[in-house]
Protein backbone atom coordinates (compact mmCIF):
# COMPACT_ATOMS: atom_id res chain seq x y z
CA UNK A 1 0.00 0.00 0.00
CA UNK A 2 1.74 3.22 -1.06
CA UNK A 3 1.89 6.34 1.05
CA UNK A 4 -1.01 8.41 1.44
CA UNK A 5 -0.69 11.37 -0.79
CA UNK A 6 -0.36 15.08 0.40
CA UNK A 7 -3.66 17.06 -0.21
CA UNK A 8 -3.69 20.38 -1.79
CA UNK A 9 -4.01 22.47 1.10
CA UNK A 10 -0.44 20.40 2.79
CA UNK A 11 1.56 21.16 -0.20
CA UNK A 12 0.85 24.33 -0.84
CA UNK A 13 1.68 25.43 3.00
CA UNK A 14 4.57 23.18 3.00
CA UNK A 15 6.03 25.00 -0.25
CA UNK A 16 5.41 28.42 0.92
CA UNK A 17 7.05 27.65 4.25
CA UNK A 18 10.48 26.09 2.55
CA UNK A 19 10.15 29.38 0.35
CA UNK A 20 9.66 31.45 3.60
CA UNK A 21 12.77 29.54 4.88
CA UNK A 22 15.09 29.47 2.05
CA UNK A 23 14.38 33.16 2.00
CA UNK A 24 14.95 34.48 5.28
CA UNK A 25 18.05 32.27 5.44
CA UNK A 26 18.94 33.91 2.36
CA UNK A 27 18.23 37.39 4.04
CA UNK A 28 19.97 36.34 7.18
CA UNK A 29 23.40 35.42 5.06
CA UNK A 30 23.25 38.36 3.31
CA UNK A 31 22.99 40.86 6.30
CA UNK A 32 25.84 39.16 8.22
CA UNK A 33 27.83 39.34 4.89
CA UNK A 34 27.03 42.88 4.43
CA UNK A 35 27.75 43.40 7.88
CA UNK A 36 30.77 41.94 8.65
CA UNK A 37 32.11 43.48 4.99
CA UNK A 38 30.91 46.74 6.67
CA UNK A 39 32.89 45.96 9.87
CA UNK A 40 35.70 44.80 8.09
CA UNK A 41 35.78 48.44 5.45
CA UNK A 42 35.12 50.65 8.88
CA UNK A 43 38.16 48.94 10.65
CA UNK A 44 40.21 49.00 8.02
CA UNK A 45 39.61 52.55 7.56
CA UNK A 46 40.66 52.69 11.31
CA UNK A 47 44.14 50.66 11.17
CA UNK A 48 44.81 52.52 8.02
CA UNK A 49 44.25 56.15 9.40
CA UNK A 50 46.38 55.20 13.02
CA UNK A 51 48.90 53.73 10.50
CA UNK A 52 48.94 56.72 8.59
CA UNK A 53 49.21 58.97 12.10
CA UNK A 54 52.03 57.23 13.05
CA UNK A 55 54.07 57.42 10.12
CA UNK A 56 54.16 60.88 10.28
CA UNK A 57 54.95 61.32 13.99
CA UNK A 58 58.56 63.54 14.10
CA UNK A 59 59.39 61.29 16.79
CA UNK A 60 59.29 58.09 15.22
CA UNK A 61 61.08 59.02 11.87
CA UNK A 62 63.57 60.94 13.81
CA UNK A 63 64.35 57.81 16.38
CA UNK A 64 65.74 55.81 13.78
CA UNK A 65 68.68 57.55 13.46
CA UNK A 66 69.40 56.57 17.13
CA UNK A 67 71.83 53.70 18.37
CA UNK A 68 69.02 52.02 19.51
CA UNK A 69 65.42 53.61 17.99
CA UNK A 70 63.36 50.61 19.65
CA UNK A 71 64.16 52.66 22.82
CA UNK A 72 62.50 55.70 21.76
CA UNK A 73 60.11 53.75 19.45
CA UNK A 74 58.21 50.76 21.62
CA UNK A 75 56.65 53.35 24.25
CA UNK A 76 55.54 55.83 21.46
CA UNK A 77 53.88 52.76 19.74
CA UNK A 78 52.59 51.14 22.68
CA UNK A 79 51.19 54.22 23.78
CA UNK A 80 49.29 54.58 20.12
CA UNK A 81 48.42 51.49 20.57
CA UNK A 82 46.59 51.40 23.98
CA UNK A 83 44.56 54.77 23.12
CA UNK A 84 43.19 53.65 19.96
CA UNK A 85 42.31 50.27 20.99
CA UNK A 86 44.17 48.60 18.09
CA UNK A 87 45.72 44.93 18.74
CA UNK A 88 49.37 46.19 17.52
CA UNK A 89 51.75 48.68 16.00
CA UNK A 90 54.53 47.14 14.92
CA UNK A 91 57.52 49.98 13.19
CA UNK A 92 59.96 48.24 11.48
CA UNK A 93 63.03 49.50 9.66
CA UNK A 94 63.75 48.21 5.87
CA UNK A 95 65.44 45.44 6.63
CA UNK A 96 62.10 44.58 8.19
CA UNK A 97 63.39 44.33 11.77
CA UNK A 98 60.87 45.78 14.42
CA UNK A 99 62.07 48.51 16.54
CA UNK A 100 57.95 47.90 18.15
CA UNK A 101 55.65 45.32 19.21
CA UNK A 102 53.24 44.28 21.91
CA UNK A 103 55.36 41.34 22.77
CA UNK A 104 58.84 42.97 23.61
CA UNK A 105 60.26 39.56 22.90
CA UNK A 106 59.75 40.01 19.51
CA UNK A 107 61.48 43.47 19.26
CA UNK A 108 64.24 42.63 16.88
CA UNK A 109 63.13 40.10 15.27
CA UNK A 110 61.96 40.03 11.59
CA UNK A 111 58.49 40.57 10.60
CA UNK A 112 56.25 37.67 10.16
CA UNK A 113 54.63 38.99 6.80
CA UNK A 114 55.76 40.27 3.80
CA UNK A 115 55.89 44.55 4.80
CA UNK A 116 58.02 44.70 1.16
CA UNK A 117 54.88 46.95 -0.94
CA UNK A 118 54.93 49.56 2.22
CA UNK A 119 59.03 50.13 1.59
CA UNK A 120 58.62 49.96 -1.66
CA UNK A 121 56.00 53.08 -0.98
CA UNK A 122 52.74 51.63 -1.18
CA UNK A 123 50.41 52.27 1.82
CA UNK A 124 47.53 49.42 1.57
CA UNK A 125 45.02 47.33 4.14
CA UNK A 126 45.08 43.53 3.77
CA UNK A 127 43.93 40.71 6.34
CA UNK A 128 46.87 38.17 7.16
CA UNK A 129 47.50 36.02 10.12
CA UNK A 130 50.45 37.23 12.04
CA UNK A 131 52.41 35.71 15.16
CA UNK A 132 49.40 37.47 17.25
CA UNK A 133 46.41 35.93 15.20
CA UNK A 134 44.80 36.63 11.66
CA UNK A 135 44.03 40.55 11.85
CA UNK A 136 42.72 43.30 9.11
CA UNK A 137 45.93 45.28 8.71
CA UNK A 138 47.04 48.35 7.62
CA UNK A 139 51.01 49.17 6.53
CA UNK A 140 52.45 52.43 5.79
CA UNK A 141 55.82 54.05 4.43
CA UNK A 142 57.46 55.73 7.02
CA UNK A 143 59.23 58.62 5.29
CA UNK A 144 62.15 60.87 6.17
CA UNK A 145 63.00 64.60 5.60
CA UNK A 146 63.82 64.11 2.07
CA UNK A 147 60.66 61.33 1.28
CA UNK A 148 63.49 58.37 1.43
CA UNK A 149 61.52 55.16 2.79
CA UNK A 150 62.81 54.68 5.95
CA UNK A 151 61.34 52.14 7.38
CA UNK A 152 57.19 51.11 7.32
CA UNK A 153 54.21 50.59 10.05
CA UNK A 154 51.90 47.95 10.69
CA UNK A 155 48.55 48.66 12.63
CA UNK A 156 46.15 46.02 12.93
CA UNK A 157 43.27 44.56 14.73
CA UNK A 158 42.16 40.71 15.56
CA UNK A 159 39.87 39.03 13.43
CA UNK A 160 38.29 38.00 16.62
CA UNK A 161 37.50 41.24 17.44
CA UNK A 162 35.63 41.77 14.10
CA UNK A 163 33.80 38.20 14.88
CA UNK A 164 32.58 39.67 18.28
CA UNK A 165 30.88 42.53 16.56
CA UNK A 166 29.19 40.57 14.09
CA UNK A 167 27.93 38.10 17.00
CA UNK A 168 26.10 40.84 19.06
CA UNK A 169 24.00 41.46 16.26
CA UNK A 170 23.43 37.65 15.54
CA UNK A 171 20.84 37.51 18.20
CA UNK A 172 19.04 40.56 16.57
CA UNK A 173 19.08 39.05 12.78
CA UNK A 174 18.23 35.44 14.43
CA UNK A 175 15.32 37.07 15.78
CA UNK A 176 14.06 39.17 12.95
CA UNK A 177 14.09 36.40 10.77
CA UNK A 178 12.47 33.59 13.08
CA UNK A 179 9.61 36.42 13.36
CA UNK A 180 9.69 36.54 9.58
CA UNK A 181 9.48 32.65 8.95
CA UNK A 182 6.38 33.39 11.47
CA UNK A 183 4.49 35.73 9.70
CA UNK A 184 5.23 33.89 6.52
CA UNK A 185 4.25 30.61 7.39
CA UNK A 186 0.88 32.21 8.86
CA UNK A 187 0.33 33.84 5.73
CA UNK A 188 1.10 30.99 3.70
CA UNK A 189 -1.79 29.15 5.74
CA UNK A 190 -4.07 31.71 4.85
CA UNK A 191 -3.43 31.26 1.39
CA UNK A 192 -3.43 27.78 0.95
CA UNK A 193 -7.00 27.75 2.61
CA UNK A 194 -7.77 30.50 0.44
CA UNK A 195 -7.25 28.66 -2.63
CA UNK A 196 -8.28 25.50 -1.56
CA UNK A 197 -12.21 27.73 -0.67
CA UNK A 198 -11.66 28.97 -3.90
CA UNK A 199 -11.71 25.52 -5.84
CA UNK A 200 -14.80 23.79 -3.43
CA UNK A 201 -11.91 22.13 -1.13
CA UNK A 202 -11.18 20.31 -4.39
CA UNK A 203 -8.07 18.04 -5.00
CA UNK A 204 -5.99 19.24 -8.37
CA UNK A 205 -6.77 14.92 -9.29
CA UNK A 206 -10.68 15.99 -8.67
CA UNK A 207 -10.39 19.14 -10.71
CA UNK A 208 -8.83 17.26 -13.38
CA UNK A 209 -11.18 14.46 -13.30
CA UNK A 210 -13.92 16.97 -13.55
CA UNK A 211 -12.58 18.51 -16.61
CA UNK A 212 -12.37 15.50 -18.10
CA UNK A 213 -15.79 14.65 -17.59
CA UNK A 214 -17.20 18.35 -18.67
CA UNK A 215 -15.58 18.04 -21.51
CA UNK A 216 -16.88 14.18 -22.63
CA UNK A 217 -20.17 15.54 -21.32
CA UNK A 218 -20.05 19.20 -23.50
CA UNK A 219 -18.47 17.12 -26.72
CA UNK A 220 -20.72 14.21 -26.66
CA UNK A 221 -23.85 15.73 -25.85
CA UNK A 222 -26.76 15.75 -29.08
CA UNK A 223 -27.30 19.19 -27.47
CA UNK A 224 -25.45 22.41 -27.83
CA UNK A 225 -23.68 24.21 -25.51
CA UNK A 226 -22.73 28.16 -25.59
CA UNK A 227 -20.82 30.08 -22.68
CA UNK A 228 -19.65 33.58 -22.33
CA UNK A 229 -17.98 35.50 -19.62
CA UNK A 230 -19.16 38.13 -17.14
CA UNK A 231 -18.11 40.64 -20.16
CA UNK A 232 -19.73 38.84 -22.96
CA UNK A 233 -17.14 37.25 -24.37
CA UNK A 234 -17.79 34.03 -25.74
CA UNK A 235 -15.99 31.34 -24.13
CA UNK A 236 -17.54 27.86 -24.70
CA UNK A 237 -18.53 26.25 -28.13
CA UNK A 238 -19.40 22.53 -27.72
CA UNK A 239 -19.33 20.17 -30.89
CA UNK A 240 -22.98 20.12 -31.82
CA UNK A 241 -23.19 23.85 -31.36
CA UNK A 242 -20.62 24.33 -34.07
CA UNK A 243 -22.30 21.95 -35.99
CA UNK A 244 -26.03 23.51 -35.85
CA UNK A 245 -24.80 27.27 -35.71
CA UNK A 246 -21.74 26.57 -37.97
CA UNK A 247 -19.60 28.57 -35.67
CA UNK A 248 -15.93 29.54 -36.72
CA UNK A 249 -12.95 28.71 -34.12
CA UNK A 250 -11.81 32.49 -34.12
CA UNK A 251 -15.21 33.13 -32.84
CA UNK A 252 -13.84 32.70 -28.73
CA UNK A 253 -12.87 35.82 -27.14
CA UNK A 254 -15.42 37.50 -29.32
CA UNK A 255 -18.41 39.48 -28.09
CA UNK A 256 -21.67 36.78 -28.34
CA UNK A 257 -23.94 39.82 -29.14
CA UNK A 258 -21.51 40.44 -32.63
CA UNK A 259 -21.40 37.03 -33.44
CA UNK A 260 -24.70 35.18 -31.93
CA UNK A 261 -26.89 37.74 -30.80
CA UNK A 262 -29.60 34.99 -31.22
CA UNK A 263 -28.80 33.64 -28.14
CA UNK A 264 -30.05 36.20 -25.90
CA UNK A 265 -26.82 35.63 -23.56
CA UNK A 266 -26.57 39.52 -23.26
CA UNK A 267 -30.14 39.68 -22.06
CA UNK A 268 -29.16 37.43 -19.63
CA UNK A 269 -26.27 38.60 -18.33
CA UNK A 270 -28.30 42.06 -17.72
CA UNK A 271 -31.19 41.16 -16.50
CA UNK A 272 -30.00 37.58 -14.22
CA UNK A 273 -33.39 35.64 -15.23
CA UNK A 274 -33.41 32.32 -17.32
CA UNK A 275 -35.22 31.97 -20.15
CA UNK A 276 -36.60 27.97 -20.74
CA UNK A 277 -37.20 26.69 -23.84
CA UNK A 278 -37.71 29.07 -25.98
CA UNK A 279 -37.37 28.55 -29.91
CA UNK A 280 -35.72 30.75 -32.02
CA UNK A 281 -33.89 31.43 -35.77
CA UNK A 282 -30.79 30.59 -35.82
CA UNK A 283 -28.33 29.89 -39.56
CA UNK A 284 -31.54 28.56 -41.63
CA UNK A 285 -32.31 26.11 -38.12
CA UNK A 286 -35.21 26.35 -35.87
CA UNK A 287 -33.52 25.58 -32.45
CA UNK A 288 -35.13 25.57 -28.51
CA UNK A 289 -32.85 27.39 -26.21
CA UNK A 290 -32.50 27.72 -22.67
CA UNK A 291 -30.61 30.56 -21.31
CA UNK A 292 -29.48 31.16 -17.82
CA UNK A 293 -26.96 32.92 -15.82
CA UNK A 294 -24.09 31.21 -14.51
CA UNK A 295 -23.32 32.80 -10.74
CA UNK A 296 -20.62 32.25 -8.08
CA UNK A 297 -21.07 33.17 -4.39
CA UNK A 298 -23.33 35.30 -5.33
CA UNK A 299 -21.13 37.27 -8.27
CA UNK A 300 -22.15 36.85 -12.22
CA UNK A 301 -19.55 35.00 -13.90
CA UNK A 302 -21.15 34.48 -16.75
CA UNK A 303 -24.30 32.82 -18.90
CA UNK A 304 -24.72 29.78 -20.64
CA UNK A 305 -27.19 28.48 -23.22
CA UNK A 306 -28.23 25.06 -24.38
CA UNK A 307 -30.36 24.49 -27.40
CA UNK A 308 -31.25 21.25 -29.61
CA UNK A 309 -32.08 21.64 -32.90
CA UNK A 310 -35.94 21.45 -33.41
CA UNK A 311 -35.86 20.63 -37.53
CA UNK A 312 -34.62 17.09 -36.45
CA UNK A 313 -36.91 16.67 -33.99
CA UNK A 314 -39.40 16.99 -36.58
CA UNK A 315 -39.56 13.47 -37.68
CA UNK A 316 -40.90 12.69 -34.17
CA UNK A 317 -42.51 14.79 -34.04
CA UNK A 318 -44.68 14.75 -37.15
CA UNK A 319 -45.00 10.87 -36.48
CA UNK A 320 -46.44 11.99 -33.02
CA UNK A 321 -48.84 14.31 -34.45
CA UNK A 322 -49.91 11.72 -36.81
CA UNK A 323 -50.94 9.21 -34.11
CA UNK A 324 -52.26 12.28 -31.61
CA UNK A 325 -54.62 13.21 -34.84
CA UNK A 326 -55.55 10.31 -35.50
CA UNK A 327 -56.76 9.78 -31.94
CA UNK A 328 -58.44 13.21 -31.45
CA UNK A 329 -60.26 12.30 -34.69
CA UNK A 330 -61.37 8.77 -32.88
CA UNK A 331 -62.34 10.93 -29.57
CA UNK A 332 -63.89 13.32 -31.55
CA UNK A 333 -65.82 10.94 -33.55
CA UNK A 334 -67.13 9.00 -30.75
CA UNK A 335 -68.18 12.51 -29.11
CA UNK A 336 -70.25 12.75 -32.05
CA UNK A 337 -71.71 9.76 -32.82
CA UNK A 338 -73.00 9.51 -29.32
CA UNK A 339 -74.89 11.88 -28.82
CA UNK A 340 -76.28 11.69 -32.30
CA UNK A 341 -76.84 7.64 -31.66
CA UNK A 342 -79.23 9.03 -28.60
CA UNK A 343 -81.11 11.13 -30.86
CA UNK A 344 -81.81 8.64 -32.89
CA UNK A 345 -82.93 6.23 -30.28
CA UNK A 346 -85.40 8.79 -29.56
CA UNK A 347 -86.44 9.37 -33.10
CA UNK A 348 -87.33 5.39 -33.31
CA UNK A 349 -88.67 5.18 -29.86
CA UNK A 350 -91.39 7.83 -30.66
CA UNK A 351 -91.67 5.40 -34.03
CA UNK A 352 -90.78 8.86 -36.31
CA UNK A 353 -89.08 6.32 -38.53
CA UNK A 354 -88.81 9.04 -41.45
CA UNK A 355 -87.15 11.67 -39.19
CA UNK A 356 -84.98 9.37 -37.57
CA UNK A 357 -83.63 8.11 -41.61
CA UNK A 358 -83.60 12.00 -42.17
CA UNK A 359 -81.52 12.91 -39.11
CA UNK A 360 -79.08 10.16 -39.87
CA UNK A 361 -78.06 11.51 -43.66
CA UNK A 362 -78.26 15.11 -42.64
CA UNK A 363 -75.85 14.82 -39.99
CA UNK A 364 -73.46 12.39 -41.98
CA UNK A 365 -73.41 13.86 -44.98
CA UNK A 366 -70.62 16.72 -44.48
CA UNK A 367 -68.50 14.42 -42.93
CA UNK A 368 -69.23 11.56 -45.10
CA UNK A 369 -68.66 13.69 -48.35
CA UNK A 370 -65.40 14.90 -47.12
CA UNK A 371 -64.67 11.35 -46.54
CA UNK A 372 -65.50 9.59 -49.91
CA UNK A 373 -64.13 13.21 -51.87
CA UNK A 374 -60.92 14.00 -50.10
CA UNK A 375 -58.98 10.44 -51.41
CA UNK A 376 -60.42 11.74 -55.10
CA UNK A 377 -58.69 15.08 -54.76
CA UNK A 378 -55.86 14.47 -52.48
CA UNK A 379 -53.48 11.47 -53.68
CA UNK A 380 -50.61 11.89 -51.07
CA UNK A 381 -51.09 9.94 -48.08
CA UNK A 382 -49.64 12.67 -45.74
CA UNK A 383 -51.57 15.30 -46.19
CA UNK A 384 -54.99 13.67 -46.67
CA UNK A 385 -54.19 11.86 -43.69
CA UNK A 386 -53.82 15.44 -42.08
CA UNK A 387 -56.67 16.80 -43.45
CA UNK A 388 -59.15 13.90 -42.14
CA UNK A 389 -57.53 14.19 -38.49
CA UNK A 390 -58.30 17.74 -38.35
CA UNK A 391 -61.76 17.95 -40.07
CA UNK A 392 -62.76 15.17 -37.21
CA UNK A 393 -61.23 18.02 -34.50
CA UNK A 394 -62.92 20.90 -36.30
CA UNK A 395 -66.35 19.00 -35.73
CA UNK A 396 -65.81 18.55 -32.28
CA UNK A 397 -65.45 22.17 -31.44
CA UNK A 398 -68.09 23.34 -33.70
CA UNK A 399 -65.77 24.51 -36.25
CA UNK A 400 -66.95 24.21 -40.29
CA UNK A 401 -63.98 22.85 -41.83
CA UNK A 402 -63.95 23.00 -45.70
CA UNK A 403 -61.66 21.77 -48.25
CA UNK A 404 -62.56 23.52 -51.91
CA UNK A 405 -63.91 22.00 -54.56
CA UNK A 406 -60.82 22.97 -56.50
CA UNK A 407 -58.48 21.54 -54.32
CA UNK A 408 -56.25 18.94 -56.57
CA UNK A 409 -52.98 17.24 -55.01
CA UNK A 410 -51.47 14.52 -56.87
CA UNK A 411 -48.66 12.63 -55.08
CA UNK A 412 -45.66 14.86 -53.13
CA UNK A 413 -43.19 12.15 -52.49
CA UNK A 414 -40.14 13.76 -50.62
CA UNK A 415 -42.52 16.97 -50.43
CA UNK A 416 -45.07 16.15 -48.68
CA UNK A 417 -43.52 15.96 -45.14
CA UNK A 418 -42.62 19.85 -45.71
CA UNK A 419 -46.35 20.34 -46.84
CA UNK A 420 -47.62 18.68 -44.05
CA UNK A 421 -46.19 20.66 -40.87
CA UNK A 422 -46.75 23.65 -43.13
CA UNK A 423 -50.71 22.55 -43.30
CA UNK A 424 -50.54 21.54 -39.90
CA UNK A 425 -49.57 24.83 -38.37
CA UNK A 426 -51.63 26.70 -40.57
CA UNK A 427 -54.82 24.75 -39.41
CA UNK A 428 -53.90 24.81 -35.88
CA UNK A 429 -53.36 28.48 -36.26
CA UNK A 430 -57.00 28.96 -37.50
CA UNK A 431 -58.88 26.51 -34.93
CA UNK A 432 -57.14 29.13 -32.73
CA UNK A 433 -58.34 32.27 -34.63
CA UNK A 434 -62.21 31.10 -34.31
CA UNK A 435 -61.85 29.73 -31.06
CA UNK A 436 -65.10 31.24 -29.22
CA UNK A 437 -66.43 33.67 -32.36
CA UNK A 438 -69.80 33.16 -33.22
CA UNK A 439 -69.26 32.02 -36.81
CA UNK A 440 -66.47 29.08 -36.81
CA UNK A 441 -65.54 28.98 -39.94
CA UNK A 442 -61.86 27.19 -41.44
CA UNK A 443 -61.45 26.68 -45.37
CA UNK A 444 -58.75 24.74 -46.92
CA UNK A 445 -57.28 25.41 -50.80
CA UNK A 446 -54.47 22.98 -52.18
CA UNK A 447 -53.93 23.11 -55.72
CA UNK A 448 -50.64 21.70 -57.35
CA UNK A 449 -49.66 22.94 -61.09
CA UNK A 450 -46.16 22.82 -62.83
CA UNK A 451 -44.15 21.86 -60.20
CA UNK A 452 -45.24 24.38 -57.99
CA UNK A 453 -47.91 23.79 -54.80
CA UNK A 454 -50.46 26.50 -53.91
CA UNK A 455 -52.04 26.47 -50.51
CA UNK A 456 -54.13 28.62 -49.18
CA UNK A 457 -55.74 28.45 -45.18
CA UNK A 458 -58.47 31.41 -44.37
CA UNK A 459 -60.44 31.23 -40.68
CA UNK A 460 -63.58 33.19 -40.06
CA UNK A 461 -61.27 34.77 -36.90
CA UNK A 462 -60.74 38.30 -35.19
CA UNK A 463 -58.21 38.99 -38.59
CA UNK A 464 -54.50 40.19 -38.12
CA UNK A 465 -53.84 43.75 -36.32
CA UNK A 466 -52.25 45.77 -39.21
CA UNK A 467 -48.98 46.89 -36.95
CA UNK A 468 -48.75 43.13 -36.32
CA UNK A 469 -48.37 41.78 -40.22
CA UNK A 470 -44.86 43.10 -40.77
CA UNK A 471 -43.61 41.37 -37.74
CA UNK A 472 -46.03 37.87 -38.01
CA UNK A 473 -43.32 35.88 -39.29
CA UNK A 474 -40.33 36.96 -36.99
CA UNK A 475 -38.64 34.02 -34.84
CA UNK A 476 -41.04 34.11 -31.14
CA UNK A 477 -43.03 37.59 -32.11
CA UNK A 478 -46.62 36.12 -30.86
CA UNK A 479 -50.09 38.18 -32.00
CA UNK A 480 -51.21 37.51 -28.44
CA UNK A 481 -49.20 41.06 -27.84
CA UNK A 482 -52.36 42.16 -29.66
CA UNK A 483 -55.49 42.54 -27.50
CA UNK A 484 -57.82 39.92 -28.39
CA UNK A 485 -54.99 38.21 -31.06
CA UNK A 486 -54.16 34.37 -31.30
CA UNK A 487 -50.90 32.86 -30.88
CA UNK A 488 -49.48 32.36 -34.54
CA UNK A 489 -45.86 33.63 -33.42
CA UNK A 490 -44.06 29.98 -32.77
CA UNK A 491 -46.02 27.82 -35.36
CA UNK A 492 -45.53 31.11 -38.26
CA UNK A 493 -41.64 31.73 -37.51
CA UNK A 494 -41.44 27.75 -38.21
CA UNK A 495 -44.05 27.90 -41.30
CA UNK A 496 -41.57 30.87 -42.60
CA UNK A 497 -38.37 28.46 -42.18
CA UNK A 498 -39.71 25.34 -43.73
CA UNK A 499 -41.28 26.97 -46.59
CA UNK A 500 -38.43 28.94 -47.41
CA UNK A 501 -35.90 26.77 -46.87
CA UNK A 502 -37.44 25.13 -50.35
CA UNK A 503 -37.74 27.99 -51.76
CA UNK A 504 -40.73 28.84 -51.58
CA UNK A 505 -43.17 32.10 -49.96
CA UNK A 506 -45.37 32.66 -47.02
CA UNK A 507 -47.92 35.47 -47.25
CA UNK A 508 -51.03 36.92 -44.90
CA UNK A 509 -53.67 38.97 -45.25
CA UNK A 510 -56.97 40.47 -43.62
CA UNK A 511 -59.61 38.44 -46.31
CA UNK A 512 -62.36 40.95 -47.60
CA UNK A 513 -65.30 39.19 -45.79
CA UNK A 514 -63.00 39.23 -42.51
CA UNK A 515 -60.66 36.96 -40.68
CA UNK A 516 -57.22 36.25 -41.61
CA UNK A 517 -55.78 34.24 -45.30
CA UNK A 518 -52.59 32.68 -45.65
CA UNK A 519 -50.92 31.56 -48.82
CA UNK A 520 -48.07 29.45 -49.33
CA UNK A 521 -46.06 29.04 -53.00
CA UNK A 522 -43.35 25.79 -52.75
CA UNK A 523 -41.71 24.67 -55.57
CA UNK A 524 -42.31 21.12 -55.40
CA UNK A 525 -39.05 20.22 -57.48
CA UNK A 526 -36.48 21.20 -54.95
CA UNK A 527 -35.18 19.03 -52.38
CA UNK A 528 -36.72 19.08 -49.20
CA UNK A 529 -34.54 18.78 -46.19
CA UNK A 530 -34.27 15.49 -45.87
CA UNK A 531 -36.35 13.87 -42.44
CA UNK A 532 -38.41 10.88 -41.91
CA UNK A 533 -41.42 10.77 -44.03
CA UNK A 534 -44.61 10.02 -42.10
CA UNK A 535 -46.68 6.61 -41.97
CA UNK A 536 -48.10 6.45 -45.30
CA UNK A 537 -51.19 4.57 -44.22
CA UNK A 538 -53.91 6.49 -44.52
CA UNK A 539 -55.96 6.59 -41.40
CA UNK A 540 -59.97 7.36 -41.57
CA UNK A 541 -62.46 7.59 -38.61
CA UNK A 542 -65.85 6.53 -39.14
CA UNK A 543 -68.00 9.05 -40.05
CA UNK A 544 -70.24 11.21 -37.98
Amino acid sequence: MGRPRLGLHTKILLFQVGLTLGVVALLCGAVLFILSSLVSEQYGARVLGVAQSVAQMPSIRNAFDDPDPSATIQPLAEAVRVATGVAFVVVANRDQVRYSHPNPERIGQVLSTDGQLALDGLAYVTTERGTLGESIRAKVPILDGDGEVIGAVSVGILADVLAEVVSRNWALILGVGVLSLALGAAGSYGLARHIKRQIFNLEPAEIAALVEQREALLHGIREGVVAVDMHGALTLVNDEAARLLNVDPEWLGHAVEGVLPQLGLQEVLVTRRSVSDQTVLANGRAIVVSRMPVETRGMLVGAIATFRDHTEMQALVRELNGTRSYLDALRAQAHEFANKLHTVAGLVELGLYGEAKSYIHDATAHQQELVENLPRRVADSSVLALLVGKASVAAERGIHFSVSAETHVGPLADAGAAVSTVLGNLVENAFDAVAGRPERRVQIHLEDTDEMLTLRVADSGAGLARDALPRLFEDGYSTKSVPGGPHRGLGLALVRRVVEGVGGEVRARNADDGGAEFSVCMPLGTAVPAEPAPDSRVLLPLAS
